[in-house]
């Protein structure tokens, strides 16, 4: 629930910047590239080590310091690298989908993938 809340939250302003900017950062083809593919690098290594990071994860002080360090990256590319912060919105778009299959019973689909999924 927090992490759904949280990521939505930062989508929100992600999406509210990214449209009052006047460009379109959303629509540059590195956006979606880099922020799927990261959200699904991120996501692999938690299927992957998923005793190490979500005990770290589950502590709010790194949970808030995520936040934090997507929301200044998002600040940082306004004016640096605007196509950064359309990567940054298609991670949380895909971060946001995977958690929706999961509140659909559906699982992870990340989790098929060899080396991913439950292990005995």
């Amino acid at each position: 629930m927090r992490d759904g809340l949280l990521a939505s939250g930062v989508l929100a302003a992600l999406l509210v910047a990214g449209t009052l900017t006047g460009g379109d950062p959303f629509l540059d083809p590195r956006a979606p590239v880099v922020g799927v593919g990261g959200a699904l690098a991120v996501e692999a290594a938690f299927l992957r080590y998923p005793e190490r990071l979500l005990a770290l994860w589950a502590r709010p002080a790194v949970a808030l310091a995520g936040v934090g360090a997507v929301a200044g990256l998002g600040v940082v590319a306004l004016w640096a690298a605007p196509w950064l912060l359309g990567a940054l919105t298609w991670g949380l778009v895909t971060y946001v989908g995977l958690l929706t299959c999961l509140l659909l019973g559906v699982g992870n689909p990340l989790a098929a993938l060899p080396g991913l999924g439950e292990r005995e």
